[in-house]
């Protein structure tokens, strides 16, 4: 027959034979054996008031005295870890304080608490619930929260297919636009080459052709010069003859002066031949500006995107005039009577742009001419409109102009721009994060000036006209 295994051994050990219960502050008798204190006192008294005779264990009836039971501590906690053993084999955790299941669920704190621990002091206020109905309620919860994160996981998943199909469309794209390059610029190197062949045969043969006038050119001076020596020596020696022979036969002499030949045309190189050889001259002054400006174009637009600039009426001065497609405007003799709207400057003879700027790069041109006073450049949107204000930074302003014969920076002071020629058509040029306004002569791309450090704090930026004199006229190209 089989033996009762050790655990069941050890819970018998611990367990009261009074109360069949787990010992409560274990003693041990004279003989041995174990009892709750509780149980072996109350036990005792019962004996004593029946007068059953002397006190006995109840096991094995050795003769016991009420105060000889010992404390068996080691016992009390043998017996305390059977109990909690006994309890996690439910696989339930205990409470360390109270020794009792965690089966509730304290909200406020969000932990699991036992019953003592629903009724001591520090949950009492707090609401608890029962494990099995907070984990259902968390669980609800979880369960929402991850419907939202797979939705943004399903969310970022598409978003990664559509930025690897845009990624590979724009690829594509540039793959395409690398190979239109590639062919134009074979396409340019082929052209250049044949010009530079074409250019260099035709100088060739202007060249064989020079040479070719000098080599027939110096021998028909070397002939005539061989003809003219020796007459030169005929007449020499004719003139040293003593009188009697000088005039014997100096009609012949004569005649032969007379009757030599004499250049017609001393031009050895004609000047249709001069004037091939000074056309070379002008196309290399042409192609040097052809690749200035195909270098500038080039460069240039691939830096700054052009704006579509058009003028606003609503901020025009009533002094100005301004076209029907609104590129350009004049002064003129009469202000008609506007609407006073808060748009429009009333001080001075201005124009904005209607088109803002709040980031990137862009320019435009304006044709401002020979005649005329002007300036030009760019101003915050919050520019003064009703009263005097500052031509510089300071006031919202970034602009050059030209004031009588001088062409001028809007600084403070005002800075006088020393220029090699007059400027016909202002480019001017906008880098709204790198804070900087340029502006150009856009015939030669020669710089005027340029504001570094414009701090335009995230403000909306406008073109800017300004028109001093009647003969002023402006033109956005």
């Amino acid at each position: 027959m089989a033996s009762a295994s050790p655990s069941v051994d050890m819970d018998q050990d611990a367990l009261c034979p009074i109360c069949k219960d787990y010992l409560t502050d274990p003693v041990t008798l004279d003989c041995g054996h174990n009892y709750c204190q509780g149980c072996v006192t109350n036990y005792c008294r019962i004996r004593e008031e029946q007068a059953i005779g002397h006190l006995e264990c109840p096991i094995c009836r050795a003769q016991m005295q009420r105060g000889s039971f010992r404390p068996n501590w080691q016992l009390a906690s043998i017996v305390e870890k059977i109990k909690l053993l006994q309890l996690n084999k439910g696989g339930k955790d205990m409470c360390v304080k109270h020794k009792k299941y965690l089966e509730l669920f304290c909200k406020e704190d969000e932990k699991l608490v036992c019953v003592s621990c629903e009724r001591s002091p520090e949950h009492k206020s707090h609401t608890v619930v029962l494990e099995e109905e907070a984990a259902q309620e968390y669980k609800g919860l979880i369960c929402s929260h991850l419907e939202i994160l797979r939705k943004e996981r399903e969310t970022i998943l598409a978003c990664q297919a559509d930025t690897e199909k845009e990624s590979q469309d724009l690829l594509k794209l540039t793959e395409t636009e690398r190979q239109k390059i590639m062919e134009k610029f074979r396409k340019l190197y082929r052209f250049l080459k044949e010009q530079e062949v074409h250019l260099l045969n035709q100088i060739e043969e202007v060249e064989k052709e020079i040479e070719g006038r000098r080599d027939e050119q110096l021998a028909r001076l070397s002939s005539e010069l061989s003809s003219l020596e020796r007459i030169i020596q005929e007449m020499e020696e004719k003139s040293q003859q003593p009188e009697s022979e000088l005039l014997q036969d100096v009609r012949s002499t004569l005649q032969r002066y007379e009757r030599r030949e004499r250049l017609q045309n001393l031009l050895a190189f004609p000047l249709k031949l001069k004037w091939k050889t000074s056309r070379f001259c002008d196309v290399n002054l042409h192609l040097q500006d052809v690749i200035k400006q195909f270098k500038d174009a080039v460069l240039f637009k691939l830096q700054f995107q052009k704006a579509n600039v058009t003028l606003d009426p609503d901020t025009a001065h009533p002094s100005l005039i301004l076209s029907e497609d609104q590129k350009s405007v004049r002064r003129r003799d009469k202000k008609p009577r506007l609407p006073k709207n808060p748009e429009r400057f009333s001080n001075g003879p201005c124009v904005l742009g209607r088109e803002g700027f709040t980031a990137g790069r862009h320019f435009w041109e304006v044709t401002v001419g020979s005649e005329g006073e002007w300036v030009v450049g760019i101003a915050r949107e919050s520019v003064r409109r009703k009263d005097n204000f500052a031509f510089c930074p300071e006031g919202g302003i970034w602009a050059v102009g030209k004031r009588g014969d001088e062409y001028l920076a809007c600084t403070s002071p005002v800075s006088h721009l020393s220029l090699s020629e007059e400027p016909r058509r202002i480019r001017v040029t906008l880098d709204y994060e790198g804070e900087c306004v340029s502006f150009f002569d856009a015939a030669s791309g020669a710089e005027l000036y340029t504001f570094v450090g414009g701090s335009f704090s995230g403000e909306t930026l406008l073109p800017f006209f300004y028109l001093w004199g009647n003969k002023t006229h402006l033109r956005i190209s």
